[in-house]
């Protein structure tokens, strides 16, 4: 009996379920660059947090690799994992990075 049981809690514990929140999208331009992609996530237990910043992460992941470009084609995805007692909230962006003809 105490074996099943900890099979069902790990089973439990394991499994999780996705859940999209927010997907927005700007003009994708005619030129495209380079495709530039980032994300950031942060765990939550029992739905309490102290931060809200974990998105700030991504974009600044994003601008790092354009660095004196032009990001354009932005795509973000906001989603969330729950599994039993923590949930995941992951920010996922991507973009075509156009560099100045005299950088390329």
């Amino acid at each position: 009996m105490i074996r099943k049981f900890c099979l069902l809690f790990i089973a439990l514990t394991l499994s999780g379920c996705v859940g999209l929140n927010t997907v927005s999208m700007t003009q994708i331009p005619k030129d495209k660059g380079q495709l530039v992609e980032a994300n950031a996530h942060d765990w939550v237990f029992l739905n309490f947090t102290t931060q809200n910043d974990f998105a700030d992460r991504a974009v600044d992941n994003l601008k790092e690799q354009c660095v004196g470009g032009k990001i354009s084609g932005v795509f973000t995805k906001h989603q969330t994992t729950s599994y039993l007692l923590v949930f995941k909230r992951e920010v996922i962006v991507s973009g075509y990075c156009s560099l100045p003809k005299d950088r390329m």
